[in-house]
């Protein structure tokens, strides 16, 4: 999805990097999570993008086993992010069921946080988006995709 001067969050989106993940939709897809996914830059906290594939492979490969995504809330969002990333650079548009299981073991997982932890969840997202808001438009970053 690209972002331009007006593009505008959802309002469950807006709430979501407040850290209210009680707005996200009860049935969270694949295609609603394009801009939610790059709330956060996975790259740096992963710790490098060699990392980052290592924990979304594990998480797909556990999920291909089982049919369920586990992970914490960190982890599943990093694949969330490393599946939208690794779609956009080989320009697959297959739809895939199980992302959508995804995003909803991700929407679970975030509202299973205490206070304290979607608040630090939320400190990370300030510190790593990939986005940021300037004057109310939700625009991407300078360094998004460098």
């Amino acid at each position: 999805m690209k972002a331009n001067s007006t593009t505008r969050l959802l309002k469950w989106e807006r709430l979501a990097l407040l850290g209210d993940f009680s707005a996200i939709p009860i049935r969270f897809t694949w295609n609603q999570s394009d801009r939610f996914a790059h709330f956060l830059n996975g790259y740096e906290i992963a710790g490098g993008i060699d990392r980052l594939a290592e924990i979304s492979n594990a998480m797909s490969a556990e999920f291909r086993r089982t049919s369920q995504w586990r992970g914490t809330a960190l982890e599943l969002w990093l694949c969330l992010f490393f599946q939208h990333r690794t779609r956009r650079h080989t320009g697959s548009e297959e739809n895939d069921p199980g992302l959508d299981d995804l995003c909803d073991a991700l929407r679970k997982a975030l509202n299973r946080l205490s206070y304290v932890e979607s608040e630090l969840l939320t400190s990370r997202l300030a510190q790593h988006a990939f986005w940021t808001v300037s004057g109310g438009p939700f625009s991407r970053s300078i360094s998004a995709f460098a």
